[in-house]
């Protein structure tokens, strides 16, 4: 018998479910143990000295779930999603998470328009990830100014385009509780969640 090309997908006939849930939980346990306790600052050694047993700590445990879950995706052959692997330190396999094990700062681009810099707070390493895009499009788009005058033409740039605002600010969003339809809000008055 055929299988029809209606069906939805079903969550029980994922190709290797078991090895996806173990890279799931080693991620978030990698998340939790890293935001636990703030990291420490790199360790630095003298040459001198002899080196001392150090007390594995959470974000060394953190580590190590990384690590093995890299050594597990590439064992069985299964690729992590690129989001994950963006928020993965290269340098020293611990995850950045914005404000606790990492820092992070946009800044702009010509190519992608922002750029997001993730500095590990960990081993000083810095990532350069493309920046989502707005709705709204890129901002550096050029208008030619026309006037009538003797001068020649010049380009100037536009300023920067407002921001398309999220679903539940726009006034053709509307709000269930069960079947049951809310009442409208008034948009002037607002709810207090979207700032301008």
């Amino acid at each position: 018998m055929a299988k029809k090309k209606d069906d939805a997908p079903n969550a029980s006939n994922v190709v290797n479910k078991d090895i996806i849930q173990r890279l799931n939980f080693m991620y978030q346990a990698s998340v939790y143990l890293g935001s636990v306790l703030p990291v420490p600052p790199p360790a630095t050694t003298s040459p001198k000295r002899k080196k001392k047993a150090r007390k594995m700590d959470v974000h060394d445990l953190s580590k190590s779930y990384v690590h093995s879950m890299k050594v597990v995706a590439n064992k069985t052959m299964v690729k992590m999603d690129p989001a994950v692997k963006r928020t993965l330190c290269a340098g020293c396999n611990i995850v950045l998470v914005p404000g606790s094990t990492a820092s992070v700062r946009v800044k702009s681009s010509k190519s992608h328009g922002h750029i997001m810099l993730y500095h590990c707070n960990s081993c000083n390493s810095t990532r350069r990830i493309p920046a989502p895009p707005t709705a709204a499009g890129p901002s550096t788009e050029m208008e030619v100014d026309v006037d009538e005058s003797s001068e020649p033409s010049r380009k100037r740039k536009r300023g920067p385009t407002p921001r398309v605002p999220p679903l539940f600010a726009r006034p053709e969003h509307i709000v269930l509780c069960g079947d049951a339809r809310l009442p409208d809000r008034d948009p002037q008055l607002g709810d207090g969640i979207y700032i301008t």
